[in-house]
């Protein structure tokens, strides 16, 4: 997500070594320029700072930017071309001075090997800080107009005009979007957001690469759990990963694609929520309850995986086909649903009542004698059966003998009902034909991410389904009948489809990961993520770096702790997801309520807890 220019400003180290170098030198700049025709008179510290420095000058340290010795001695010679210019460009603090520009470039090319367009750039930066940006060379600042329009959300301009104009474009986008800020602190920001905005590069490219790793091994074994200390992230890494099996790129791509599930196990976790069980249902007209059967959100998913599965294994004829029975079935649902049909048409005549519509989409109809809903109801997959053998009205209606006809294409149901319903969808809404093309259904992933996987009781949980989801157990091969087979509507096995991928999560230092089942363990692959892979992952800056490691280090020496126990990136990060800058803070209110908890009941707690806090406070940033 883009965020404010203003707000990544605020994460950049605004007073370093270098921005007081560059605010002490540059108004001496101004001032020698404006008042010294030799550069003789000028004050020596300064002008070696603003000339003849051969690196690491305040302005820009790129070495393209620099002179060289014998060119430094030839410029020097001709200072009487170059001051006039210098003064120009220095006692116009408002105002561009294009032509300075153009003719300091010009008498600078006459003395140089090559055209030093950065140079030429960094002396008149120097001259004008309300104008010009400390950024001078061309590549690295068309770059950061590039990556602001990558991260940030204001609108940033095209990149394109001369040098100058492309730097007083800069220097005027960061003044017009922090306008209390000081104009001489404003103009080395846009080096710094470019190093910050490198970063961020480098540490994508990073977790792509991890990313892309982590996918091949998730597609070759299905079922995968991140395992590590607190806060490294292992959430955060199981969603990016989903994102790249199904294709999306964001938070709000990923849970509208219809491929993602989220859930997060705890001890009253159980069958019912994950697979299916008996659910209550809203009182009738005399406030009786009942209950009715209902899919788990794993089952639910895993036949929408199923259903993409199979629709993506038939050729473009028979998905033709099997589409149109759908669409048409669909549209009765519809229907039914919002009160528009509650009775169909019989062969004989007579009119069928409508009793309901079930979880599964099969209509049941209601019994003469008693007017109870049926047990049985139609069902799609059988009547796509049915209409294969019978694709048009006409011929339902030559139909002499419909239980013989119908029964011997779909075996044992009522054959008027399904006689009905296939016969009104041909008369309401046509009948099939076999010269309809669709487009071929790509085969989907579909990413179920467990979180706290282990903190659930996994037998109870997921009950016959440690057989179904072996990877060498996926598909039909792997079907099972579930604890409540015998109350389904159709004879109906259940199986995990082999385009659905499980991501768990597990934190090790969990009492209740003891309970995790050692058959469901070896089903799945485990892999640690680190303290210090966190950090890189969450591109924590150098200090946050060196406080966690020697946090770490000093966990991993005290007895009954270690590694399990490290502190995670996710600590050093604010509620923005940036590194964290107030470290007292952090320690007060995150790292030691969570540290006197892993030393509860341990001899010499405070006096561990007291050399974790030194430990954490005199990290040494090398």
């Amino acid at each position: 997500m883009k965020k404010t220019l203003a707000y990544y400003c605020e994460r950049i180290n605004r007073d370093d070594t270098w921005a007081q170098s560059y605010k002490h030198f540059v108004p001496l700049f101004i001032q020698e320029a404006k008042t010294k025709t030799r550069w003789e008179d000028w004050d020596k510290d300064v002008f070696w700072e603003f000339f003849e420095r051969p690196n690491d000058q305040c302005v820009s340290s790129l070495q393209q930017g620099y002179f060289s010795r014998d060119e430094r001695v030839e410029l020097k010679n001709h200072w009487n071309e170059i001051s006039p210019l210098l003064k120009v460009i220095a006692d116009n603090q408002d105002v561009p001075q294009w032509n300075a520009y153009d003719r300091l470039a010009n008498v600078i090319r006459q003395y140089t090997k090559k055209n030093m367009r950065a140079a030429v750039c960094r002396l008149a930066a120097a001259l004008q800080p309300q104008l010009l940006c400390t950024i001078v060379n061309d590549a690295k600042l068309c770059k950061l107009y590039k990556l602001m329009g990558k991260y940030v959300s204001e609108e940033i301009p095209l990149c394109k005009g001369s040098l100058f104009q492309k730097s007083r474009v800069m220097c005027r986008l960061f003044q017009s979007n922090l306008k209390d800020g000081n104009p001489m602190e404003i103009a080395t920001y846009p080096w710094k957001i470019l190093q910050l905005f490198e970063s961020m590069e480098k540490n994508n490219n990073n977790m792509g690469d991890n990313i892309k790793e982590k996918r091949t091994l998730l597609e070759k074994v299905h079922n995968l759990v991140f395992t590590g200390a607190p806060g490294t992230g292992k959430t955060y890494l199981a969603k990016q990963l989903a994102k790249q099996m199904i294709g999306v790129e964001t938070d709000d791509a990923l849970d509208k694609s219809g491929q993602f599930a989220f859930v997060q196990f705890h001890p009253s976790y159980d069958y019912t929520d994950f697979v299916e069980g008996l659910r209550p249902t809203p009182p009738d007209t005399s406030e009786n309850i009942g209950f009715e059967l209902k899919d788990g959100v794993f089952k639910e998913f895993c036949e929408k995986a199923r259903k993409n599965l199979e629709d993506s294994q038939k050729d473009d004829e028979a998905l033709s086909f099997e589409q149109q029975i759908e669409d048409k079935y669909n549209q009765l649902i519809d229907a039914i649903q919002n009160d528009e049909i509650n009775e169909l048409c019989l062969k004989t005549g007579k009119k069928a009542v409508i009793a309901r519509v079930s979880k599964s989409n099969n209509i049941s109809f209601k019994r003469r004698v008693d007017e109870e809903p049926s047990t049985n109801g139609v069902s799609l997959p059988r009547l796509k059966r049915l209409a294969a053998k019978y694709k048009a009205a006409e011929d339902l209606e030559n139909l002499k003998n419909i239980n013989q006809g119908i029964r011997d294409v779909i075996g044992g149901c009522n054959a008027t009902w399904y006689w009905a319903i296939l016969h009104h969808l041909y008369k309401t809404y046509g009948d099939v034909t076999d010269n309809v093309t669709a487009n071929k259904v790509d085969r989907k992933n579909y990413v179920f991410v467990i979180d706290e996987i282990n903190r659930g009781e996994i037998s109870k949980i997921f009950g016959e389904l440690f057989f179904s989801i072996d990877p060498s157990y996926r598909g039909e091969k792997g079907a099972v009948y579930t604890q409540y087979a015998n109350m389904h509507e159709t004879d109906e096995k259940f199986y995990v489809p082999e385009n659905v991928y499980i991501i768990g999560t597990m934190n090790d230092i969990d009492r209740s990961v003891e309970s995790f089942d050692f058959a469901m363990r070896r089903r799945f692959v485990w892999q640690e993520i680190t303290a210090e892979k966190s950090a890189e992952n969450m591109n924590l800056s150098k200090e946050c770096k060196d406080k966690m490691k020697s946090l770490n280090d000093k966990i991993s020496g005290i007895e009954g702790l270690g590694s399990s126990y490290h502190i995670g990136g996710a600590y050093f990060l604010d509620e923005d997801g940036a590194p964290i800058k107030d470290f007292e803070e952090t320690w007060n209110l995150r790292l030691e309520p969570l540290l006197r908890e892993y030393l509860r009941g341990m001899p010499n707690a405070d006096n561990n807890l007291d050399e974790l806090r030194e430990a954490y406070e005199n990290a040494v940033n090398n």
